[in-house]
């Protein structure tokens, strides 16, 4: 039960992932029914990039040491010392399963679903890079006193990067469904801390970079028009060739057209 209470603790305190994000969604109706609307990736971008950003720089904070092991024994505080589960290895892939299950089902997206694999695998690879980086720069040890490579958490960035890949593609189509995969993310994190695999601080600075980069990703939207499973149309494809066969009694010929 104490497990379950902390990671309600983790989601209420990443709610407001959603609940800033959601902002973007608002429609405003101003005087002479002039619509302002929000949804635009232009505008919004801000909205949803402080957040990713206040994680970031919250975690850097709480790295002093005297923060991150009073924190690690207040989350292990609520399970066992000898606690271990493998479920967050698997959990933070429930995300792309609903957003593919959606897809099959119909539910309208923001993208088809080759667009969608395309930002899911840009903005996993980018996110990689940049979190081993840190991992191998910093050289944090992990709070189990295992592996010099703790900083920032590798399965939480992944799992929010896979989060808000569905709650870009359904945040205007399916609210709700676009925000229950933050459940997973969150749970993600969580129990990273409780297996005493990371510190508390990791998984803020996991959560922001996969959040932050995943909104560039989807705020460029890099590649957009690249699909090299769609037949390219060449001249050849274009042209109208046609042929007016013409007869009388001195003549026998015909007009032979090519348009482009």
């Amino acid at each position: 039960m104490k497990s379950l209470a902390l990671i309600g603790l983790f989601t209420l305190f990443f709610a407001s992932v959603g609940s800033a994000q959601n902002d973007s969604l608002i429609k405003i109706d101003a005087v002479e029914n002039v619509t302002i609307d929000l949804t635009n990736p232009h505008d919004s971008f801000f909205s949803r990039a402080w957040l990713p950003v206040g994680l970031s720089i919250i975690s850097v904070d709480l790295m002093r040491d005297s923060t991150k092991y009073g924190l690690q024994r207040l989350a292990r505080s609520f399970v066992a010392d000898t606690f271990r589960t493998h479920v967050d290895d698997y959990i933070h892939y429930a995300p792309i399963l609903m957003m593919y299950t959606a897809d099959l089902c119909g539910v309208p997206a923001k993208n088809n679903m080759w667009n969608q694999t395309k930002y899911l695998i840009i903005s996993e690879a980018i996110t990689s890079g940049i979190v081993w980086s840190l991992k191998i720069g910093l050289g944090i040890q992990r709070p189990n006193n295992g592996t010099y490579n703790a900083y920032p958490s590798g399965h939480t960035s992944q799992a929010f990067v896979q989060s808000q890949v569905l709650y870009n593609e359904f945040r205007e189509t399916a609210p709700l469904l676009a925000a229950s995969g933050h459940l997973f993310s969150v749970a993600t994190g969580a129990l990273r801390v409780l297996n005493n695999r990371h510190w508390v601080p990791d998984v803020l600075l996991g959560a922001g970079i996969g959040i932050l980069v995943t909104n560039v990703i989807y705020y460029f939207e890099p590649l957009k028009n690249w699909n090299p499973f769609q037949k390219k149309r060449t001249n050849l494809n274009r042209l109208d060739v046609s042929f007016t066969p013409s007869f009388n009694g001195n003549y026998v010929g015909g007009q032979f057209r090519i348009r482009l």
